[in-house]
């Protein structure tokens, strides 16, 4: 049994599955099946759907349908956070790998970048949408990217940048905050892209969904 404030710690990425109308099944198929799978509420019922079935389902259960009695199941009150952060503040791993959260409707999509700005702690947080994916990140990053790639930078808040190589705009010495200034389409010049972080809230990586994987290791190198 599960209590309701303890802290689920893994030592491997976690997949975390919501609700929003998109498609997941590439998305969750391209990523190890033993990465452990937990659903926010709704979430559990897209993944029946495909088949998959969650390791545990987390949420004030309102928009769950129907789900197996023996589905382990942490339920969850309050209409102050949405499930997603429910789901955030209980989960301990090297990197969360969201699906389910982007595109299906803006207000959702708002909240979920909205959980990034109050995490406390400096754990990456990946979301995958249809056609974009959002890295949350604290601290420095190198990745791999194609000559032309996307790369935009988000302050999620105040964020300081002490530099950057491999994108035509560089960070250096710049200083990011939501309605000040923002790092929209910027593009890497490909290879290797490094950003150097100062201090700062922490920012969002916004790029093609299919850089997932490149990302993906980068978050587990800087881990």
């Amino acid at each position: 049994m599960i209590s309701n404030d303890e802290i689920l710690a893994f030592d491997r990425p976690v997949v975390l599955v919501g609700a929003a109308p998109v498609q997941i099944g590439k998305a969750l198929g391209a990523l190890p099946e033993s990465w452990p799978l937990i659903a926010a509420d709704g979430g559990a019922n897209a993944l029946l759907k495909i088949g998959r079935r969650p390791d545990l389902v987390i949420g004030d259960m309102d928009s769950a349908g129907p789900l197996p009695d023996d589905l382990p199941k942490l339920p969850l009150a309050g209409q102050d956070d949405t499930d997603f952060e429910k789901c955030l503040a209980r989960i301990c791993a090297p990197l969360i790998v969201g699906l389910g959260f982007l595109e299906g409707r803006l207000d959702h999509t708002l909240s979920a970048i909205h959980a990034f700005t109050a995490l406390s702690h400096d754990r990456p947080v990946m979301l995958v949408g249809d056609t974009d994916l959002v890295l949350r990140l604290r601290g420095d990053i190198a990745f791999e990217a194609e000559p032309g790639d996307r790369v935009s930078v988000w302050p999620l808040g105040f964020q300081a940048f002490q530099g950057s190589t491999g994108l035509k705009w560089a960070l250096d010495g710049l200083q990011m905050e939501a309605g000040r200034l923002i790092g929209t389409s910027n593009v890497a010049a490909g290879g290797t892209v490094r950003i150097n972080a100062g201090f700062g809230d922490g920012y969002a990586l916004i790029m093609p969904r299919k850089a997932a994987q490149s990302l993906i290791n980068a978050a587990l190198d800087g881990a």
